[in-house]
């Protein structure tokens, strides 16, 4: 699992606004990654979908994350 991209912070703060502002900067890894926020993203969309029932969670969980590995692999290609 520490082989996985995971695309860095969702929502990166600059060192000096963190100093400011007294929260963790973008430099750590704490909070969200990218991953987990297109994963959240990809799950609010699967569910949304009438016919995911049937699915059990894990399948759902392991699904998004595809998505999200995909959405980083593309994302890094366009950069």
């Amino acid at each position: 699992m520490s082989n996985i991209d995971k695309g860095g912070p969702a929502f990166p703060v600059p060192t000096d606004l963190a100093n400011k502002l007294g929260c963790v900067s973008s430099e750590s890894d704490a909070g969200m990654s990218i991953r987990d926020y297109f994963a959240a993203k990809a799950l609010s969309g699967m569910m949304s979908r009438k016919d995911s029932d049937g699915w059990t969670q894990s399948e759902i969980a392991s699904d998004c994350y595809k998505y999200a590995d995909a959405m980083i692999k593309e994302r890094e290609r366009e950069l």
